[in-house]
């Protein structure tokens, strides 16, 4: 992405009255771009505020603009949502959540319309879910895959211990388990022994739809 347009995403994501948003996400429409595109550039300015936020050295960002670029995050999805492409074919069931201390939400929110849009159920826990509540889920509704989402280097750690509730419970190999947000990585996947590192929403449908045909 070339530095004009991150600059342009930049601005409709911080426009506080969240007329940019909309105008944006319907003129690109307009010209044919695929909303799932529009989606992973808007993702990617949203990375931007967040580093900016989190520099404490060169602070670019502040809590108020969190907000606002949250706010609009999610005014681009109702735009953006009728334009999914939906599948008739039920691929599977998957439970997602951000992790305990963690109460970011938009990009879990992206994730599980772009899982719904390509046939997924998908049940929500929301966000700052406990270990317990988590591996109650899984008990009860039984799905094929556990979504988990981190923003926060200070939270990451906690999928960890949701993985060994799961194996507490004798969950673990009942349910596939994909972990995702700004926070992890997937060397970090590998040591806590998921199923399924998702770099950005596109990648972690790629890697459920592989999770299902496994």
């Amino acid at each position: 992405m070339s530095k004009k347009d991150l600059d342009t995403i930049l601005d409709v994501l911080l426009d506080f009255g969240g007329r940019k948003i909309r105008d944006y996400c319907a003129k690109r429409l307009g010209e044919g771009a695929d909303p799932y595109r529009i989606f992973e550039d808007l993702s990617m300015g949203l990375e931007e505020i967040g580093r900016g936020y989190e520099n404490e050295s060169f602070r670019r960002y502040f809590t108020s603009d969190l907000i606002v670029a949250g706010r609009n995050m999610k005014r681009a999805i109702e735009v953006l949502k009728p334009h999914f492409k939906r599948t008739l074919r039920a691929r599977g069931k998957v439970v997602v959540g951000t992790v305990k201390g963690d109460v970011h939400d938009i990009g879990k929110a992206i994730f599980s319309i772009i899982l719904e849009s390509n046939g997924f159920e998908v049940i929500d826990l929301g966000v700052d879910v406990a270990k317990e509540d988590f591996a109650a889920k899984v008990k009860d509704v039984k799905p094929d895959i556990l979504g988990m989402s981190s923003l926060l280097t200070s939270t990451v750690s906690y999928m960890g211990e949701v993985v060994e509730e799961l194996k507490r419970m004798n969950l673990r190999d009942k349910v596939k388990v994909i972990v995702g947000g700004r926070a992890v990585t997937e060397d970090f996947a590998e040591r806590i022994g998921v199923d399924a590192y998702g770099k950005d929403c596109i990648d972690g449908l790629k890697k459920c739809l592989s999770l299902i045909n496994t």
